[in-house]
């Protein structure tokens, strides 16, 4: 009986480093993937910075008709780009990847981020003050197409360890959200403006 419980004892420590073990699997995979998830997203969230910075800067120094202009070029991005961050999380929370919708988003955002390129440039040099900025004053896009094509590719590397774990995508759609979301042309820069 003595040997019968020392085995159960050694059986039910061996089940639980197992346990142990797989679970930190899960969970350096969890943040490989949460790591290199945001390493996809950095060019989403360095345009979205890039822009809210832009805006910020015009806030403080164009008229009030040219705010409002960027305003309607700002909020065009913004709709564009929240878009394509929404489809991506819906994506993520139910299980598949609808290419030509990935496609659509793409070029909507990509034609967006022109747009308010234009924009900027053209009130920028009707401006009587130069806006003085720390960022480039022109969003790149080159990165839209490229970021498309990755995606599905991450979408088709990952989808099966989102299906299986809720936990995985409550943290991954956080993250999509966190890194992409633009915020309301209102929200920036809200001391009074001119």
């Amino acid at each position: 009986m003595n040997t019968i419980e020392h085995r159960g004892q050694t059986f039910a420590l061996a089940c639980i480093c197992v346990a142990a073990l797989a679970v930190a699997g899960c969970t350096r995979n969890h943040v490989a993937s949460s790591s290199e998830l945001g390493d996809k997203l950095a060019p989403f969230t360095q345009t979205r910075s890039q822009a809210i910075a832009m805006v910020t800067s015009a806030k403080r120094t164009f008229d009030a008709q040219s705010i409002n202009q960027l305003m309607l070029a700002y909020t065009d991005l913004e709709l564009k780009s929240n878009a394509y961050a929404g489809f991506l999380i819906e994506s993520a929370k139910v299980g598949s990847f609808d290419t030509r919708k990935n496609d659509d988003d793409a070029f909507a955002l990509r034609n967006a981020i022109g747009s308010f390129n234009v924009t900027y440039a053209t009130l920028q040099s009707a401006s009587p003050t130069p806006v003085k900025s720390k960022t480039s004053t022109w969003l790149s896009d080159a990165w839209v197409a490229p970021f498309a094509q990755s995606v599905q590719a991450y979408w088709e590397r990952y989808h099966d360890t989102l299906a299986s774990s809720p936990q995985t995508v409550a943290y991954v759609t956080q993250q999509i959200k966190s890194d992409t979301i633009y915020p309301n042309f209102e929200d920036i820069a809200t001391e009074r403006v001119r």
